[in-house]
């Protein structure tokens, strides 16, 4: 909101009735994404817009949104009830809850049947999951959010389905491994073998003075692949 310090919303739980627990919520944390900062501007916005302060935050990184809020690693000891008073919920859209109906309605009905705020970014005031009209806005936005899920789960089996009728790995294997194929010739399914330790002792201790990552990848002891293997045996 103009003219608020969003860095004075933080403070500890004081009993006023607007002491909000801030939740964000990641599948998939990269050094490049700024997203858990945009979730942070946006939730400390929407505390902002009714009155309401940030007491904590429910922070679940690397956390797929089929997950039942209940069970989730720093959510769910709250929804349990486990961890502290608080009045409410505030998040940056409806999909941080979670990204399925049945989850989504559940805790909006949590908050609104113990009589504690849910609120989002984007959305004018609490929700009021007694009036007809918000309820229905708010199962239509859990809604949208399951089919995107649905969307995303059936692209990744398709394209494991594609890369393993082709022979090919899905995905980038973890550093210091590398895939080689079980059988030369024509594609088979591959197996992720380990570095040998005389090519990964010298990246490690360059690690450790503080070369660069994208350095060492170009470097001729970085993580090439091995020139020890034939080409048949190239990933």
């Amino acid at each position: 909101m103009r003219g608020t310090d969003l860095n004075t919303i933080e403070r500890p739980y004081d009993g006023c009735g607007k002491c909000l627990l801030g939740v964000r919520r990641l599948s998939r944390v990269k050094l490049a994404t700024s997203s858990p900062e945009r979730q942070r501007e946006n939730v400390l916005t929407a505390a902002a817009s009714v009155g309401a302060h940030i007491i904590g935050w429910a922070d679940d990184w690397e956390v797929s949104g089929a997950t039942d809020p209940v069970t989730r690693p720093s959510l769910g000891p709250w929804l349990r009830d486990e961890t502290g008073p608080y009045d409410g919920l505030v998040a940056a859209a409806v999909d941080r809850l979670g990204r399925n109906v049945v989850d989504c309605l559940n805790t909006g009905y949590k908050m609104r049947d113990e009589k504690k705020m849910l609120v989002t970014y984007g959305h004018d005031g609490a929700w009021n999951l007694d009036d007809p009209a918000d309820e229905n806005r708010f199962t239509m936005e859990a809604w949208g959010a399951q089919m995107e899920l649905r969307a995303i789960q059936r692209r990744n089996r398709d394209a494991t389905v594609k890369t393993r009728a082709a022979g090919r790995p899905k995905g980038k294997p973890s550093y210091g491994f590398q895939y080689v194929r079980k059988v030369t010739g024509s594609p088979t399914p591959t197996r992720c073998r380990r570095r040998s330790p005389p090519r990964t002792r010298p990246v490690t201790s360059e690690t450790r003075t503080g070369w660069h990552f994208a350095w060492i990848r170009r470097s001729p002891t970085g993580a090439r692949r091995d020139r020890g293997s034939s080409p048949q045996a190239r990933p």
